[in-house]
């Protein structure tokens, strides 16, 4: 028996090891080969978006030509000659020599039209030949060229109009070191750029399809030292299917190549050549002087790039992977439409099959170790009286196995007498007790389940109820003591009013941290991304706590260190929430001394640090101050009141923009509370709020329509807007409003969100699709409601609202409201007049 059993075990074990061993060595080589594929694959796909990204820059372009194309012909179609010859006499007029060039002020700056036009230069030869058709063309593309190059600066440093073949260009340039001088002053009368690429590349004879064309790359003419490298791209615009010449840009391309040949693929190569396979940009490339014919020399030895470019060609594809001409290297090209380049990527072919391998050797690592368990488990087997009972045990105790249909019979396992079989016993028994307890426990969650989800439903009615409940009769209550406490002529009675007005503000900032913190507790707030000016928003932020502190002799000082002044993105709403929560605490808990505001560069963002000579508080307060409804000790709450919610509110904002806040204090002492937030920092200068014109809008006499149900809110705003010489129309409901709209014209609209028969959303649906139909100016519609919640600002949006003023209104918030959005108007109409 002992040499039956050693034979069977041998032979098995053998068996099982050449089987094994074999299916790892074929399962290796199908997965080198799909390992290989995919790396192949993912450089094409790498090489598809590098292309799509590079070609970006000409395909805006493209959009940006043929936009101005589109708005040439308009503007041509509505200039008579009349008006053409006086424009033309004012943006280029008749010199002499018998050209017509651009006057200087409309490159230094000037207010014409109302337009504030600079760095515009005109050039137009051979002027007494100019018929009306291209008078109307040049002076119509004058106002286009500086309107369309002002909006893409930022892109495009340079834009223009060009008539060909006669030497005719309008074009705007601020940022020319020579300010266009040669155009405006050099050029002599007899210019001839005929025979230039430039001049013929957009004829209807070389371009037919009406596509965007590129020179050849050149130098640029301003750069006198060094190769800077340039093309100058154009679309050809057509007037009624006539060809009047070509709106045109001029790219430098240096420092894009530079950043186009770089690559984050070890071992690979990224090359950009022309269409005839010469090559412009490689690694190393510098962009001072063409290539060295060594380096071209080594490119054409080791790719055949003229080759290699002819086999892409051939394929007629935009972008896809093939092998070089010697077969040593995989090359992923995309092809650039407006310059007719390619991007070429080069992964060497051995690298790829040496990778797959490396990647797939695990295979044949599981193969081996498989093996050896497999034997070793082939051996077991001889101690199955013990090996297959615990194991058909272990499975009738799965967690997946608690059904009795699904669970393995162990009914002769249990009927073994020895230590086995009394562990089956007991393992049954348990196994009952587990059973009942999950068919009960399932039937408690499911109803534990539901009843939390009513729960969570009935709070958020809540909250949006309680919301609007209590900030309709605050708005009576702050609105019209606002009013009162500026009628009062005796100190008495003015001190007496503001004490109802700081008393409603103070109700109505427990309401809104209350319910700041159910949203931040529901997951409900979201991030923003705006872009600001460090300083402005800081400044912004600390003279508004300034009057409070110097009302109580406390001197207030802030700073922005050189390393955080500039430009970042983050949410300015939260962050001047955190903030201000904690200079309002730094006021609040400070009889004297000083306050203090500093802000700094910290790693990869911003430090904020808030200090003051406070009470302060010792190190248990410390443990508990973020806490929900925690102040330092019950004589802080009589003494400044609060909910005690404010900093907890703030870390939970400062945690979810992945910053960190930290807080040191001594009692008696004062306390200083730090916060980390890492801001993205964005390229060029901060935004010089002072330098900024307010424009101010005089609303005397303005036709305002107040839809409003609610008697108290419609005595606020009509005290409110009395006291800037403003009579408002009231309504009850939408649909007056409505009738009320549709028979006279109103300046502004403001809209309460919650009426009887028709509520303020359906109006103002109603009102847009009413102006759209009607083709009537959109008339501004400011939502007035004591709905503050995110998801009803986001409504009211949605349904064509301007603005969303949330009750309690602030008289100074109300009308500088209707002061922006009557500003804004003009602008609003002008371009809906354009569109």
């Amino acid at each position: 028996m002992k040499s039956l059993s050693r034979r069977f075990l041998v032979s098995v074990g053998l068996l099982s090891l050449v089987v094994t061993v074999l299916g790892a060595l074929g399962a290796f080589v199908v997965f080198e080969k799909e390992l290989s594929d995919r790396q192949i694959a993912y450089l094409g796909d790498y090489v598809r978006e590098r292309t799509s990204n590079v070609d970006k820059r000409f395909s805006n372009l493209t959009a940006l030509h043929r936009t101005a194309s589109e708005e040439l012909e308009r503007r041509m179609d509505r200039l008579g000659p009349a008006e053409a010859d006086r424009l033309a006499d004012v943006y280029f007029p008749q010199l002499p020599d018998g050209t017509r060039r651009s006057a200087p002020k409309f490159f230094d700056g000037a207010m014409e039209q109302g337009q504030f036009t600079y760095g515009m230069g005109a050039f137009i030869g051979h002027a007494q030949e100019l018929t009306p058709r291209d008078k109307r063309a040049l002076v119509a593309s004058f106002e286009l060229v500086s309107g369309f190059g002002q909006a893409a600066r930022k892109d495009y440093d340079n834009f223009y109009f060009f008539s060909p073949p006669a030497s005719r260009l309008v074009m705007y340039g601020p940022n020319r070191p020579d300010h266009l001088m040669f155009y405006r002053h050099d050029a002599p009368a007899d210019l001839d750029i005929s025979k230039e690429e430039i001049a013929s590349i957009t004829s209807p004879a070389a371009d037919p399809s009406r596509a965007t064309r590129c020179t050849n790359l050149q130098r640029l003419l301003q750069n006198k030292v060094g190769g800077r490298l340039a093309t100058a791209c154009l679309t050809p615009a057509y007037v009624h299917g006539r060809y009047v010449g070509a709106f045109g840009s001029s790219i430098e391309l240096t420092g894009f190549f530079q950043k186009a040949v770089q690559t984050v693929i070890p071992g690979a190569s990224t090359l950009i050549v022309t269409g005839k396979g010469e090559l412009i940009a490689y690694p190393g490339f510098t962009g001072q002087g063409g290539a060295s014919e060594r380096t071209v020399a080594t490119y054409e030895r080791d790719f055949s790039l003229k080759t290699l470019v002819s086999t892409i060609a051939k394929e007629g594809r935009s972008d896809g992977v093939v092998t070089s001409p010697d077969g040593r290297q995989i090359v992923a090209y995309g092809r650039l439409e407006g310059p007719d380049w390619y991007l070429l990527l080069t992964y060497p072919k051995a690298a790829v099959a040496a990778s797959a391998a490396r990647s797939a050797a695990w295979v044949l690592v599981v193969g081996a170790m498989a093996s050896i368990l497999q034997t070793l488990l082939v051996v077991v087997l001889a101690q199955r009286t013990i090996v297959w009972p615990v194991r058909k045990l272990a499975a009738s105790c799965e967690p997946e196995t608690f059904g009795a249909a699904e669970r393995p019979d162990v009914a002769d396992v249990e009927r073994r007498d020895d230590e086995i079989g009394v562990l089956a016993k007991a393992l049954r028994r348990e196994r009952e007790k587990v059973e009942q307890v999950m068919a009960s426990l399932e039937d408690r969650v499911s109803d534990r389940t539901a009843q939390l989800e009513r729960a969570n439903a009935e709070k958020s009615r809540f909250l949006a109820n309680m919301s609007h409940e209590l900030r309709t009769p605050l708005n009576g209550v702050i609105a019209i003591s606002e009013t009162l406490s500026k009628k009062q002529t005796t100190k008495k009675g003015r001190e007496l009013a503001e004490l109802i007005v700081s008393s409603g503000r103070l109700l109505e900032r427990v309401l809104t941290d209350i319910l700041d913190f159910s949203k931040i507790e529901a997951g409900e707030i979201k991030l923003a991304r705006d872009e600001f000016a460090m300083t402005g928003l800081v400044a912004g932020i600390a003279e508004l706590h300034r009057a409070s502190a110097e009302s109580k002799g406390l001197a207030f000082h802030w700073n922005v260190a050189e390393g955080a002044q500039g430009r970042f993105a983050g949410d300015t709403v939260r962050l001047t929430q955190v903030l201000s929560n904690l200079l309002s605490n730094a006021v609040k808990f400070t009889e004297e001394g000083e306050v203090r505001l500093a802000v700094d560069a910290y790693g990869a963002g911003v430090r904020f640090i808030v200090s003051d000579t406070g009470i302060g508080f010792d190190a248990e307060v410390k443990k508990r101050l973020f806490r929900r409804f925690e102040q330092a000790d019950a004589s802080i709450r009589r003494r400044f009141g609060g909910t005690g919610l404010g900093l907890a509110i703030s870390r939970s904002l400062v945690e979810l923009m992945s910053g960190q806040i930290e807080v040191a204090s001594i009692t008696g002492e004062g306390s200083t509370f730090t916060v980390r937030i890492p801001l993205e920092r964005l390229e060029g200068d901060g935004i010089d709020e002072s330098a900024q014109e307010e424009q101010v809008i005089d609303i005397v006499g303005a036709r305002v329509l107040l839809a409003e149900d609610h008697p108290t809110n419609q005595k606020v705003v009509q005290l409110i807007l009395d006291s800037v010489g403003v009579r408002p129309v009231i309504v009850e409901n939408g649909a007056l409003a409505l009738e009320r709209l549709k028979a006279e014209r109103f300046d502004v609209v403001l809209m309460d969100m919650q009426m009887p028969e028709l509520d303020g959303l359906s109006a103002t649906i109603q009102l847009r699709a009413h102006e759209r139909e009607t083709g009537l100016a959109r008339t501004p519609v400011i939502m007035l409601t004591a709905n503050a919640l995110d998801d009803h600002i986001r409504t009211s949006l949605e349904a064509g609202a301007d603005m969303h003023l949330s009750k309690p209104i602030r008289a100074m918030a109300l009308i500088e409201a209707i002061v922006q959005v009557m500003s804004a108007r003009p602008a609003d109409d002008e371009r809906s007049a354009v569109a």
